[in-house]
């Protein structure tokens, strides 16, 4: 059944590159356009979810136990998990969500749920497979840990920063919130979930908890429908370097700026008016 499951993944991985290529491959990235971003998010999600197959990492996810009976009489193997379910919530939810300009995007929570799961989903079973690839080294359990972190950390900030920002994911972020977000979110969450896959290897767990994460992000950046109409306005910026990569949103002045409430000292553009009226 898997191996047709497989098969169906690349299937449709070929028929949405086809669409891509015939009717989208020359729209500009600057106007975010959510018909094409899904579209190309599915192909991405086909192609790590085919990885996770090819890896052994899909039938681990189905075959293994959820949790043991002995782990649930561990009671460091619950502290852990609780904990690391814990920061995954507060960070993702929490920090994450609080440090991420909305502009004028509608709420659509069950669309941006529905991203959020095939993008978690897709993403969790990606980290599993360089784990395994990993572990196929012959490594000890710190080396495979090492190589896994290794890779996912050159991976994904320059996937994200060079793509993804661009051409998947609505505008988000600014310069300060980006940082924020590596260093509050991002690294903890691979540094300490792969710490704890390495000690138990919960596969079905290790995945839900970047589907929490996933989701509590396409929520707090209010992911939209494939349906709704491009973006009037152009908040996205990049560098002009010979591959560019994402600036994030850059106001003018982030204490006054509408869309940037977060902002340390921020007192509103209202405020910021009267101010300037005054003076």
């Amino acid at each position: 059944m898997l191996d047709w499951f497989a098969a169906l993944l690349a299937i449709t991985f070929i028929a949405l590159a086809i669409i891509y290529d015939v009717r989208f491959r020359d729209v500009p990235w600057d106007i975010y356009r959510p018909k094409v971003a899904w579209l190309r998010a599915c192909m991405y999600f086909c192609c790590c979810y085919l990885l996770s197959y090819l890896s052994g990492g899909m039938q681990l996810v189905l075959d293994s136990p959820v949790f043991t009976t002995a782990q649930l009489n561990n009671p460091n193997w619950v502290r852990f998990t609780l904990g690391l379910y814990g920061f995954i919530l507060v960070a993702y939810a929490g920090v994450w969500s609080y440090f991420t300009p909305v502009f004028e995007r509608p709420k659509n929570p069950l669309i941006s749920a529905l991203f959020g799961f095939l993008w978690g989903s897709s993403a969790g079973q990606l980290f599993l497979a360089v784990w395994l690839i990993a572990g196929k080294a012959g490594l000890p359990a710190w080396g495979t840990w090492l190589v896994t972190f290794t890779v996912l950390a050159a991976w994904q900030p320059n996937w994200h920063n060079i793509y993804w920002d661009h051409y998947i994911a609505p505008e988000h972020d600014t310069p300060m919130t980006q940082k924020i977000k590596a260093l509050g979110c991002h690294i903890p969450n691979m540094a300490i979930a792969l710490t704890w896959l390495t000690f138990y290897e919960n596969y079905l767990l290790f995945v839900s908890l970047q589907v929490i994460a996933c989701v509590s992000a396409s929520l707090g950046m209010r992911y939209p429908a494939p349906w709704a109409a491009p973006s009037a306005l152009n908040y996205a910026r990049r560098t002009r370097a010979r591959i560019p990569r994402c600036t994030g949103y850059i106001p003018r002045d982030p204490r006054s700026d509408p869309y940037t409430p977060f902002y340390p000292g921020w007192h509103g553009p209202a405020r910021s008016t009267t101010t300037s009226a005054r003076s």
